[in-house]
C-alpha cells in the first residue's frame, strides 16, 4: 500500500486512529525516555560508542539552547504550534503527511509538556561526530526534525510533479 496515494476527501476513522496513536506513542517514548535520563543519567555522561552519548541536561531555551531562561514563553509558542497544526491539518492531503503532522505535533507535545511542568526540556542524547559536536538533544526533537524533513519532501515531490 502506498501512503502517498491515498488521498480521502475525509479522513477515516482508522487514519484519524493511526494519527492519535502515532502522536501518543512520541509523546509517551518521548516522556519515558526523558524519566530514564533523569533517573539513571543524570550527573554522568554514558559513552555508547566513538560517536553517541548520553548526557543529562536541563535546555530551558529552544533548539541549540537558542533564547536561553525562555522556557514559559516557548511553552506558550509550543501551544500555540499545537493549535495551529490543529487548523492546519487539513492542508495535509494525504494520510502520510498526516501521520508526519502527527509525529510532529507529538514531538511538540512531548517539549511542551516538560516546559510546562519542569521549567525546561531534557536533553539527553550527545552526538560527536570529531568535527562537529552535535547539541545535545531528545526524542521530541528528533521526531519533531525527521516529521518536518520528511513533509518538506513530500510538498517538494508535489511542486515538482505539478510543473
Amino acid at each position: 500500500m502506498n501512503w502517498q496515494t491515498l488521498k480521502p476527501k475525509r479522513m477515516s476513522n482508522f487514519a484519524k486512529c493511526i494519527c492519535f496513536t502515532t502522536a501518543c506513542l512520541v509523546v509517551l517514548v518521548d516522556q519515558t525516555t526523558k524519566i530514564i535520563a533523569q533517573t539513571f543519567v543524570k550527573n554522568n555522561v554514558i559513552r555508547i560508542n566513538s560517536f553517541l552519548s548520553f548526557a543529562y541536561f536541563e535546555n530551558t531555551g529552544a533548539a541549540w539552547s537558542m533564547f536561553g531562561g525562555h522556557s514559559s514563553i516557548l511553552a506558550i509558542l509550543g501551544v500555540l504550534s499545537m493549535v495551529v497544526l490543529g487548523f492546519a491539518h487539513k492542508q495535509f492531503k494525504t494520510t502520510f503527511q498526516k501521520i508526519l503532522m502527527a509525529m510532529v505535533f507529538g514531538g511538540i507535545f512531548g517539549n511542551t509538556i516538560d516546559r510546562i511542568f519542569r521549567g525546561y526540556v531534557i536533553d539527553f542524547i550527545g552526538i560527536d561526530l570529531k568535527f562537529y559536536q552535535w547539541p545535545v538533544f531528545n526524542i521530541a526533537d528528533s521526531v519533531i526534525c525527521m516529521g518536518v524533513i520528511i513533509l518538506l519532501f513530500t510538498f517538494r515531490q508535489k511542486v515538482q510533479k505539478a510543473r
